[in-house]
């Protein structure tokens, strides 16, 4: 500070102190002051020439005897490297007598050295000899004379220049606590001074009275910078001319200082702003008084003094100009105001007030105006400003008016276009807040939005590009949550958090319907029949016709770029790209890229009813014989799967699915939205097809398949479509599924054979092979491995009756899979510890394979529940039971136990549990009005709430769950507690509710269940079924029984044979007194299950038996010759047997007396079939 105020005052007394000296200074003095000058020149130049004949003087005797000892001892050390011969002369070297130095004041005299020249070493003779060792000591004495010497005279040398080097220092000491003092001094006097003229301007009152204008020049640029941006804003309020700072930028005087010191206080202003971190209020209110200064200062206009005259209005605007790119003009600090205005906006609440942040906005908009959108200017612009967090959202109508009405939309894409390097600059949070800004922009210019439609397109590609590609770099440490990118490595900075809601709402824009409407509205061509459907779905904006003058542009310039590409077209390209292509490429882009946001995005492209018919017309116009099929089919065969051609299909696919998983059966079956029955049927023969020839004729490599879009899309659409149709069959067609080109038994043999089409055929779309050849491959594959196990010895268990559960678990889940998989036989023990008599050959084992199940899947044991269908799925409470999931896990062998052994069970599983089986996917809010009929009629009623906003109903992302009287609140995504349901997001809300409650509600369990099921089973095989297909497996099929097979396969004892007239009867009964209902409570009587096996009553083990009985069981020993003859004679006895029939389950083995009359057959058969049990009913 002290340097500058000394700046100012030089700049202000200079033209004072010129006038004073000539007026007050003498001629004589001159005269005096001219000879002072001459002689100073020629004292110059006599010690010059004294320096330059310096130069040439003689050395001293001192430096000669330096130079002498030094010669002296090179000649010693050439002497020892190479001695001397016999031939050698004597060597004389001088004696150097050290000089004595006299110190007489500052003068230095030396005394006269002597030297000798004094033969050291004889002369030597012929017959003489040298002593080495004599030679070697004068030489060390010699050489200590020298070092003594040479330290002496460094020691001499540095005790001269010390108290130099003393002097020196404490004399810059003093001037430093000087200058400290007097900065300090002077500094206290200008505070004085600065306290007396505004210590009053605290805050921003207009009763103040400004101070005196020419004063502020004086005491300008202080540290107390806040009161002096008060005052001079007051002061231009004020029409005095000895109170505003305007009159002195009118004055000659004072004009050029005037400008001088706004200059300054723009610099200062621009330094001490960007040190601010707004974590304090007053820190916020220094950045508003800061931003109001420069706004005042910017432009006269508001200058109440100038405010009448327009002519010095625009006079000074330009000098504002000049001094507001001077400054916040240049490079580096239009970069800084940028980052401060991203600064400001970065929590999501402004840090300083609205109008002060559009004010800083208005002060960077008019720099690139000045400039002319300069590009270099604009790309910073872009860069640094427009990629601050939700920029937009901020603005005021005045500000975005400004960015409309000067093209910044078409400018910016220009930019993006022409310098793709600029977007290597940003991170991804910089590139997302750049893409939000400008889907907002293209919200607010509609109309440049389809006049630039490819430039916006590539533009959003390109970004969407960038973002996922800053992504992908980080896949390897997934560990934190990005509202918007996912599970993201990087840290989420946390200046930033905030901001990320509104940059939501700017994402949605995307999808609004406004959006959506004007892309796909223009873009599609809508028939007749649709026209009205469209315009009731299409905003009402006043500008139809200038919005078609945009589309014709856009048309013509896609024409253009069309006749451009085929002129330089080369052999097998691709055809035309249509403009519906390059929009739904977008959208795919959008879903791959912003993945927290993919059900949002889904939700927003079909809420609107007339996308999802728009976009299927479109693709059955490509080749409506076949409904577009051989049209994708010869894309496909021809080029990439990832081409732009197929993003129309691509995403068809995905809203449709979308759709399609939350329409419930009144929507899908009566109301016919937003398909017809006739139009599901089309889309399900178009993605069956589709599949199976991709896979079939490798049109796409099969490792590629995971990872390609464009399968992946059609294959969930089509598997989604078959389970609905499964579940209620809306195809007309029993061999709908069924691949029409290629016949089953081809693909079963390739299957057979290993090879991989098949293979990955029969594993995803199995339904395409017919259900009975499957089965039989099953059974196939598990009599192979029984036959190969024949080795395997057999495991015996001892189990109690009403210990079934315990003992089981106990003695079975030690078995390895290959023992599980053997025989296994059981011995019971009844109420008195006593073995039961009989031998296992399979029954018995078979009937505690039934009871336990039976026991498992009571839901009173609380492992599993049952929905109101009676369909069994795990308990969310089951942790209550200590070793729950053992327990499942348990359970899952012995129920694939049972499949394995063909052996069929009265157990139905919801789908869920059968597709986590599989491995397959379902959709969650299908399944949920199975498992949960009322939290689905609940979802539905928020589905369709349209009183108000669905805000209203106070929904979060979050459930509350009552554990044990506790209740527990869960996040449906991180921090749903604290995200509401609305409108947009209503639809995501019901998928994550849905999936909770259908899948990770109880993931534990199933994954528990899954894995022990599978230790039996191999997964290879389970493959080749559907969950609905798995189900049969285990309970037969739901359909009503043969009683034709039935009976082919029926075997019998105790004199029965199928033309006695008591099986005559039997079969007239079952096929015409009993209903269907009750033919299956016989099955279920017999065998304990209600359901025929798969393949019919031939793969019944053990088979269906008939036996004829005379007595009770007790008293049954079986059959005898005499009990045969009578049965198969059909001789009578004394009395018709009044006993009911009775069976063995565990044989399925019916008992059935010999019964005199048809109609006590009946009733006794009726009667034992609706007691539910098949023991004890003698």
């Amino acid at each position: 500070m002290q340097t500058s105020e000394m700046t100012i005052n030089e700049g202000n007394n200079y033209e004072g102190s010129m006038a004073a000296l000539d007026r007050y200074v003498a001629p004589g003095l001159r005269l005096w002051m001219l000879i002072a000058l001459v002689s100073g020149i020629l004292l110059i130049m006599v010690v010059i020439v004294c320096c330059f004949m310096r130069i040439r003087i003689p050395r001293t005797k001192r430096q000669i005897d330096l130079i002498a000892a030094r010669r002296k001892m090179r000649k010693s050390n050439l002497s020892a490297e190479h001695p001397p011969d016999e031939k050698t002369q004597p060597i004389v070297m001088n004696r150097v007598k050290q000089p004595v130095h006299q110190k007489e004041g500052n003068h230095r005299e030396h005394e006269d050295d002597t030297t000798e020249s004094v033969p050291l070493v004889p002369k030597i003779s012929k017959h003489a000899t040298t002593t080495d060792k004599n030679g070697k000591c004068m030489s060390e004495m010699e050489a200590d004379s020298r070092e003594r010497f040479i330290e002496s005279i460094t020691n001499d040398r540095q005790e001269r220049k010390l108290p130099k080097v003393h002097t020196k220092y404490v004399i810059l000491l003093q001037a430093r606590i000087k200058g400290v003092l007097a900065r300090k001094k002077f500094a206290s006097s200008i505070r004085k001074d600065f306290d007396h003229l505004f210590g009053a301007f605290v805050k921003m009152q207009k009763e103040k009275e400004p101070v005196n204008c020419k004063e502020v020049l004086r005491l300008g640029r202080l540290f107390r910078l806040c009161q002096l941006c008060r005052c001079m804003i007051l002061s231009m309020s004020s029409c005095n001319v000895h109170k505003s700072f305007a009159s002195l930028l009118l004055s000659k005087n004072y004009l050029q200082a005037a400008n001088r010191f706004i200059i300054s206080m723009f610099s200062l202003i621009s330094s001490v702003i960007n040190e601010l971190e707004f974590e304090k209020v007053s820190e916020g209110k220094m950045v508003s008084l800061f931003i109001h200064f420069l706004i005042t200062f910017s432009s006269a206009n508001s200058w109440a003094f100038v405010r009448s005259n327009t002519k010095i209005c625009c006079v000074l605007n330009q000098l504002c100009n000049k001094a507001l790119n001077a400054t916040i003009g240049e490079e580096r600090r239009f970069v800084q105001f940028s980052r401060l205005l991203s600064r400001i906006a970065s929590s999501g609440r402004l840090a300083i007030g609205a109008t002060a942040f559009n004010g800083l906005f208005s002060l960077l908009f008019r720099i690139l105006k000045n400039c002319d959108f300069d590009y270099h200017m604009f790309s910073l612009f872009l860069e640094y400003c427009l990629s601050s967090p939700a920029l937009i959202t901020h603005l005021s109508t005045t500000n975005i008016d400004s960015l409309v009405e000067n093209t910044m939309f078409e400018k910016a894409l220009t930019i993006l276009r022409t310098n793709p390097v600029l977007l290597n600059n940003l991170d991804g949070n910089r590139s997302l807040f750049l893409l939000a800004n400008l889907i907002h922009l293209s919200y607010l210019d509609q109309h440049s939005l389809v006049e630039y439609l490819i430039d916006w397109v590539d533009v959003m590609n390109e970004i969407l590009a960038r973002c996922d590609l800053i992504i992908g770099k980080k896949k390897s440490g997934r560990s934190h949550w990005h509202p918007i990118f996912g599970w993201y490595s990087t840290p989420l900075d946390r200046s930033t958090e905030g901001s990320l809601l509104l940059v939501i709402r700017q994402l949605q824009y995307l999808w609004s319907k406004p959006i959506v409407t004007c892309l796909f509205g223009q873009v599609l061509h809508c028939d007749p029949e649709r026209q009205s459907l469209y315009h009731t779905a299409q905003l009402a904006v006043a500008e139809q016709n200038d919005l078609a003058t945009s589309i014709q542009k856009l048309w013509k310039k896609l024409n253009i770029i069309r006749a451009e590409a085929q002129a330089n077209e080369i052999a097998q390209r691709p055809p035309a790209l249509s403009m519906t292509a390059v929009v739904c490429q977008l959208y795919q882009n959008a879903l791959f890229t912003l993945n927290s946001l993919h059900s949002n995005i889904l939700s927003g492209l079909c809420r609107e009813d007339f996308l999802l018919p728009l976009l299927w017309e479109h693709i059955v116009s490509l080749s409506p014989a076949d409904n577009g099929l051989s049209h994708m089919i010869a894309l496909v065969a021809s080029y990439s799967p990832r081409i732009t051609h197929f993003a129309p299909i691509v995403l068809f696919a995905n809203c449709a699915a979308s759709v399609i998983s939350i329409l419930d059966e009144e929507e899908m079956y009566e109301k016919g939205g937003p398909f017809t029955l006739d139009q599901l049927c089309a889309i399900a023969k178009f993605c069956n097809l589709f599949c199976f020839r991709v896979i079939w004729n490798s049109y796409i490599d099969l490792e590629e398949l995971s990872s390609c879009p464009l399968f992946l899309s059609i294959y969930q659409l089509c598997m989604l479509l078959y389970n609905r149709d499964c579940r209620r069959a809306f195809s007309r067609d029993h061999k709908f599924w069924i691949a029409p080109d290629v016949k089953s038994s081809i693909i079963m043999n390739e299957f057979e054979k290993k090879t991989r089409r098949a293979i990955f055929l029969m594993s995803h779309m199995s339904h395409l092979v017919a259900l009975c050849d499957r089965i039989s491959l099953f059974r196939k594959y598990v009599a192979s491995e029984k036959e190969n196990m024949e080795g395997v010895p057999s495991t015996t268990i001892t189990v109690e009756r009403n210990k079934l559960l315990d003992d089981g678990y106990r003695q079975l889940s030690l078995l390895s899979p290959t023992a599980f998989k053997a025989t296994i036989r059981v011995k019971f023990v009844n109420q008195q510890g006593l073995d039961e008599a009989g031998i296992d050959q399979h029954g018995v084992f078979k009937e505690f394979l039934e009871l336990t199940l039976k026991h498992v899947f009571n839901p009173d044991l609380n492992l599993f529940k049952c929905s109101p269908n009676g369909q069994l799925f795990p308990s969310s409470t089951s942790d209550l039971h200590e070793n729950h999931l053992e327990l499942f896990k348990f359970v899952g062998r012995m129920l694939a136990k049972a499949v394995y052994e063909g052996i069929v069970t009265e157990v139905h599983l919801a789908p869920v549990l059968l597709a986590t089986v599989l491995d397959r996917k379902l959709c969650a809010f299908d399944e949920l009005s199975q498992l949960d009929p009322d939290l689905y009629k609940n979802l539905t009623y928020v589905k369709h709430y349209s009183d108000s906003d669905v805000a209203d109903l106070s929904l979060t992302f979050s459930i509350d769950e009552d554990v044990l009287g506790q209740v527990r609140t869960v996040d449906l995504v991180p921090g749903g507690h604290a995200m509401h349901v609305t409108n947009e997001n209503k639809i995501a809300y019901i998928h994550k509710m849905a999936q909770y409650r259908v899948f990770d509600q109880t993931k534990k369990q199933c994954r528990a269940f899954v894995a022990g099921f599978l230790s039996v089973l191999s997964g290879n095989w389970l493959s080749l079924f559907a969950p609905h297909e798995l189900q049969y497996l285990i309970s037969g099929q739901s359909t009503d029984i043969d009683l034709h097979d039935l009976r082919k396969h029926v075997q019998y004892y105790g004199g029965f044979h199928n033309n006695h007239r008591v099986i005559k009867w039997l079969w007239q009964i079952l096929e015409n007194d009993f209903t269907a209902e009750e033919r299956r409570l016989f099955l279920k009587f017999v065998t304990s299950c209600s359901r025929a096996p798969l393949l019919g009553f031939a793969y019944l083990e053990p088979p269906f038996s008939i036996r004829c009985v005379e007595v009770s069981d007790d008293q049954d020993q079986g059959d005898t010759l005499a009990s045969v003859v009578r049965g198969f004679l059909a001789i009578k006895r004394r009395q018709s047997p009044i006993r009911l029939p009775t069976a063995s389950t565990c044989f399925n083995l019916l008992k059935l007396p010999n019964y005199g009359k048809k109609s006590i057959l009946l009733q006794k058969l009726r009667y034992a079939v609706h007691s539910d049990t098949g023991f004890e009913l003698s």
